[in-house]
């Protein structure tokens, strides 16, 4: 990766540990920096941690996962790095809302007629997605505090972690370690929590807004956020991120009909439910 990236994953995992996040650290060389170059690639030696993975097989759990993931967020606050306007996903929010949505109505003209199941249950329920998808996409363009939260310094915008699944969360002792930063970059907490929540609904099997009770729960306790940053992540809860990704990655290849169908319902459960609490917050 470019030399500026690194520098801004080494600033970001620095700041971080100076606010109690336990990340591994870094081993300097001879002449104490902090990677080496060699064949033109950039290597860093970090610490291993032969900790177990933390598991998400209770609510506890996840409610613990989300308190982790608030205390994070609240911790990057402040980090500044000259080069983080490369790495500001604020930027591209309304371009991505776009193409999303161009690229589920692209699909579903493509495989509207296609026989197969695999391809007739997400034509069924592609409609739903994007009707959804627009409406999010209106509160999106119609925030005030979108608007303001694109255009503030970025040592206000949270850092997100670009992929907090739970194999980089190593637990000991009820410590809880954080690795594999290559993705971070300067976001809005729904960015890590839909992550989080994607993977919960994958063990589980199917939408269950009691466990994501518990995620946001141990989230807001460490992390409370105001009632237009709420609004903000429901939004983007329930933009149909996920299923683009689906699409676009032809994750359902690999899957039967019968999971296609569990994939799409719990999907679509979880959209329905963060719009109801966009009509909530109004």
């Amino acid at each position: 990766m470019p030399k500026e990236r690194q520098h801004f994953i080494l600033n970001a995992e620095a700041h971080l540990r100076k606010q109690g996040i336990l990340i591994p650290g870094i081993q300097r060389t001879k002449n104490s920096k902090r990677y080496i170059i060699w064949k033109d690639n950039l290597f860093v030696l970090h610490q291993w941690l032969s900790w177990p993975k933390i598991a998400y097989n209770s609510p506890g759990k996840l409610e613990q996962v989300g308190a982790l993931l608030g205390q994070f967020h609240k911790s990057s606050l402040g980090f500044t790095s000259k080069h983080g306007e490369l790495y500001n996903g604020a930027k591209k929010w309304s371009e991505e809302y776009k193409t999303d949505l161009a690229a589920l109505e692209k699909w579903e003209q493509r495989h509207a007629d296609k026989q197969k199941p695999h391809f007739s249950t997400i034509v069924e329920y592609l409609p739903y997605f994007r009707q959804a998808g627009q409406t999010a996409r209106k509160q999106l363009n119609t925030s005030a505090y979108f608007a303001k939260w694109k255009k503030a310094p970025l040592s206000k915008h949270f850092l997100c972690h670009g992929d907090f699944n739970n194999g980089n969360l190593l637990v000991r002792n009820k410590r809880i370690a954080i690795i594999d930063w290559e993705d971070v970059r300067y976001d809005f907490p729904s960015k890590d929590i839909s992550r989080v929540l994607s993977l919960a609904m994958r063990k589980e099997g199917a939408w269950n807004k009691q466990l994501f009770a518990y995620l946001l729960r141990g989230y807001l306790r460490e992390n409370p956020l105001s009632a237009e940053q709420l609004h903000l992540l429901f939004v983007d809860l329930a933009f149909p991120h996920i299923m683009e990704r689906f699409l676009r990655m032809k994750q359902y290849e690999q899957m039967d009909a019968a999971h296609i169908q569990q994939f799409c319902t719990r999907e679509s459960l979880k959209t329905a439910y963060m719009l109801d609490e966009l009509k909530a917050l109004a």
